[in-house]
């Protein structure tokens, strides 16, 4: 498959080591996921898409199928858009309130997991004259960012209120999923279901239910919902030393060097 070289100069001709990153592996790691679980899904590009190249990576994994990209900050949303690239974006951890003016201009759907920002996404919306697509974070046992599940289903109804704003989503995610023991994700699993479930009993779920990282959509089913976020195996890395992925995904990033003697 086509590969590229991580450098504005000919690596080859200035230094004797160089990285390569084979877009083609990129390409079937996306095919292999997509066939799998039948599900749309969702490239995580973020920290220049792991160090491959955030652009060349986001614009091969959509050109593979990829019908949303996944990013952890606002620059490298607007890098995205400014680069061309018009297929949805998800903004999967907090937004800068002195950005969202120009991530509601670009179309990117933000998180949110509280009253306050909630509050800020609204009035950037309402001044622009646009209308913000976003997607609630339920902290189901991560620990890290998110609104408790028992204020989930409030926080949510009051996004429903606000016409600047659209409910397009909610995710979770999971803390251990690549780990051995089970226990933990089940847990988590088990309290973003029945919030899912209740959700849909009261026709209050939006169009986006997704929970499965990388190591979850290699081997839970039961957390495929509406899409899978796959960062890390899309890059043909294995989750962790008891999640491996299979043989016909392979590694992008190959590091190469010249011997001198």
């Amino acid at each position: 498959g086509a590969a590229f070289i991580l450098s504005a100069m000919s690596f080859k001709d200035n230094y004797s080591t160089w990285v390569e990153v084979d877009l083609g592996a990129i390409e079937e790691n996306v095919h292999y996921f997509l066939q799998s679980t039948g599900k749309q899904f969702m490239a995580i590009v973020k920290a220049e898409a792991y160090g491959h190249g955030a652009i060349q990576i986001a614009k091969t994994a959509c050109k593979a199928g990829a019908s949303w990209l996944g990013v952890a900050r606002a620059g490298e949303a607007l890098e995205l858009r400014a680069a061309g690239i018009g297929e949805p974006i998800f903004l999967l951890g907090s937004t800068p309130p002195a950005r969202m003016d120009a991530l509601i201009t670009a179309d990117v759907s933000l998180t949110f997991w509280s009253e306050a920002q909630l509050a800020d996404i609204s009035r950037a919306a309402e001044k622009v004259g646009g209308r913000a697509n976003v997607h609630l974070k339920i902290d189901t046992g991560m620990s890290r960012l998110g609104v408790k599940p028992e204020e989930a289903t409030r926080l949510a109804q009051e996004a429903g209120r606000i016409p600047s704003v659209h409910l397009e989503g909610v995710f979770t995610h999971f803390a251990k999923a690549d780990e051995s023991d089970p226990a933990s994700t089940d847990s988590q699993l088990r309290i973003f279901s029945e919030i899912v479930s209740s959700w849909e009993s009261s026709g209050l779920r939006p169009p986006l239910v997704h929970c499965a990282n990388s190591a979850a959509a290699l081997r839970r089913p039961e957390a495929w919902y509406d899409l899978v976020r796959v960062g890390i195996a899309m890059y043909g890395l294995h989750p962790s030393s008891v999640c491996k992925l299979p043989g016909v995904v392979r590694p992008a990033l190959t590091w190469k060097s010249c011997l001198s003697q």
